[in-house]
C-alpha cells in the first residue's frame, strides 16, 4: 500500500510566499552587487510564482500582467548589464522593451486595462 500525503493549502501558501520573498530579496541583493542578469532571473521567478497563484485563483488578467512584468524586469536587468558592458547585447532596445513590458504588466495587474474578470 502506498500512502500519499497532500500538501495543505495553508502550508503550500506559506512555501510559495517564502519562495517569492527569497526571489525578490535575493534579486535585490544581486542587483546591488552588480549581478544584474541573475537578479533579473530572480525577479522573473518571483513574478512567475505570483502569476501562477493568480491563475489558480481565477485571476487570468492579473496573472498575465505579472508574467509580463517579470519578463520586463528581466529585460531591464539584461539591458542595464548590456549598457554597463556586462553582456554583448544592445542595451537601449532591451531597456525600452523592458520598460514597456513592466508598464503594460502593471496596467493589467492593477486592472486599469484589459477585460473584466
Amino acid at each position: 500500500m502506498s500512502r500519499t500525503t497532500s500538501l495543505g493549502p495553508d502550508l503550500a501558501g506559506r512555501i510559495v510566499r517564502g519562495l517569492v520573498a527569497v526571489c525578490f530579496v535575493g534579486g535585490a541583493g544581486l542587483a546591488l552587487t552588480g549581478r544584474l542578469v541573475i537578479a533579473g532571473v530572480a525577479f522573473l521567478g518571483a513574478h512567475t510564482l505570483l502569476a501562477g497563484a493568480a491563475v489558480i485563483q481565477g485571476q487570468r488578467r492579473r496573472g498575465a500582467g505579472l508574467s509580463l512584468s517579470g519578463l520586463g524586469w528581466l529585460a531591464l536587468s539584461v539591458g542595464l548589464a548590456a549598457v554597463n558592458g556586462g553582456v554583448a547585447l544592445p542595451g537601449t532596445p532591451l531597456l525600452a522593451v523592458g520598460a514597456g513590458l513592466v508598464g503594460i504588466g502593471t496596467l493589467l495587474t492593477t486592472g486599469l486595462v484589459g477585460p473584466e474578470e
